[in-house]
């Protein structure tokens, strides 16, 4: 090969990688002062569940922003139809409005939201049709490299569906590595026999994505396999029982590509190949200030939705990892129970006699190795097994 060849070849390669790197920028969009504050609306008027939305404002966030998002307080949220009838929702604290009872939706008839803010403001949202979701057919998992992966299959016989969405309310019972038969009254300096147990916990969570799929491009109504919520490898969500309700809503077009847009500014973003941020119009306007933006869209319809359980033990061997906990011996009397349990840092377990016909102590643990209603609520489930 000639030289001057080979050196024009690695020159050449040199400038395309150096043009390359310089072709991911980071996305930093100018924000005007009025793009801070707006108003963020979640939700869907649904015939088969309460309907509860929630309201906050965005904001601009700062590195190392850990401050919780801005709450919607006191506003008069109505859902309408187009033949003058209004139900109005229930504030229940922290931006949510819920209804308490199921609206049944006419399929003749169309809804909206209709929002009174406490500053003064009002918001519409637009007239809507229903779209009833036909039944999922089943709610699946598979192991993957890199954890469990829940999956989905559902179908619309009479191919009237055609664009989906899906949320994940996940549920799941945890224990902690001490079962604790004793608490500590701080009153009288004392220890007493445990009537409500903190061993055993529950906790709920709503995943965050955005989970769509659309049979548009098929000969049939079928949604095969779709991938939902990926469960690590050794998390402690089934590390006892694992529940997931999988909650499915029929969408339009319009509805559809409102999401999409959302989802691929959201969770999508981050390489040269991935689509760039864009803004998609909701179906929510500000009447009392046209020009004001609303990030959100309301849809109507009937859901429909499917509950599924994992129990650890169809988990491989060593999924649970070992545990760190380690307890101490705390004396029975008055000075070491004050040091050790009045600062609520050691909660004690049980008594333990250390030989026999000799007093007993107790044996002690930090809260988080014995008290689960730190990260959950003992109260099981109405639905759990």
């Amino acid at each position: 090969m000639d030289q001057h060849h080979f050196y024009g070849k690695i020159l050449l390669y040199g400038l395309s990688a150096l043009v390359l790197s310089r072709c991911k920028i980071p996305y930093e969009p100018k924000l005007k002062s009025s793009d801070t504050n707006v108003l963020v609306v979640e939700g869907y008027i649904d015939g088969s569940a309460p309907i509860s939305l929630k309201l906050s404002r965005a904001r601009k966030l700062t590195a190392g922003d850990t401050a919780s998002p801005t709450r919607e307080l006191h506003a008069r949220v109505v859902v309408e139809d187009d033949h003058q009838d209004a139900y109005q929702l229930t504030e229940a604290g922290n931006g949510v409005y819920n209804m308490a009872t199921i609206l049944s939706l006419n399929s003749a008839y169309q809804y909206r939201v209709h929002i009174f803010s406490a500053n003064g403001e009002e918001y519409l949202s637009d007239l809507v049709a229903v779209k009833t979701s036909p039944p999922i057919d089943t709610v699946g998992w598979a192991f993957k490299d890199d954890g469990v992966q829940l999956f989905l299959n559902t179908h619309d016989p009479a191919n009237a569906t055609t664009y989906y969405q899906w949320s994940c309310t996940e549920t799941w019972e945890f224990k902690t590595p001490y079962d604790s038969y004793y608490e500590y009254v701080a009153s009288n300096n004392t220890v007493i026999p445990r009537l409500v147990q903190v061993n055993t916990c529950w906790r709920s969570d709503t995943a965050n994505l955005i989970f769509l799929g659309s049979s548009a491009n098929l000969s049939s109504d079928v949604i095969s396999q779709m991938p939902l919520a990926l469960i690590p490898q050794h998390d402690p969500k089934i590390s006892v029982l694992y529940s997931v309700l999988v909650t499915q809503y029929a969408l339009d077009i319009t509805a559809y590509n409102y999401w999409l847009s959302i989802a691929n500014n959201t969770q999508h973003i981050g390489s040269i190949f991935d689509p760039q941020p864009n803004e998609t119009p909701g179906n929510i306007h500000c009447v009392t200030n046209p020009a004001e933006l609303v990030v959100g869209y309301i849809g109507a319809g009937n859901s429909s939705a499917n509950r599924t359980f994992i129990s650890n033990g169809s988990m491989p061997n060593g999924w649970n990892l070992p545990s760190t906990c380690t307890d101490t011996l705390v004396p029975n009397d008055p000075v070491s129970l004050k040091f050790f349990f009045s600062g609520g840092l050691y909660v004690p377990i049980t008594e333990v006699v250390i030989r026999p016909g000799g007093p007993f102590v107790y044996s002690a643990s930090i809260v988080p190795c014995v008290d689960c209603t730190l990260k959950g609520t003992n109260v099981k489930p109405f639905f759990w097994p």
